[in-house]
């Protein structure tokens, strides 16, 4: 559960009931996160928004993503 609160995402687990915040590029990937789902659509999106150097942008995505599936937030999915 989530919502945005003065640019700022505010992520409710339920399992936990623990709270987390998100801003800046975090609150932009967790939304693309909710609005695309797919890594390579996010990244490109997020390649349109910051100038970062294409490789960083996708260790640093699949850091984040790492980190939220470890706190049960998501869960990745592998397509064909």
């Amino acid at each position: 559960m989530w919502r945005e609160f003065g640019g700022e995402v505010v992520i409710l687990e339920l399992e936990s009931q623990h709270y987390f915040g998100l801003t800046g590029s975090g609150n932009d990937i967790w939304q693309m996160i909710a609005e695309y789902g797919s890594s390579d659509e996010i990244i490109e999106r997020l390649r349109a928004k910051y100038d970062v150097d294409p490789e960083n942008l996708r260790a640093d995505f699949e850091n984040f993503v790492q980190e939220l599936t470890t706190k049960g937030m998501v869960r990745v999915l592998a397509t064909d």
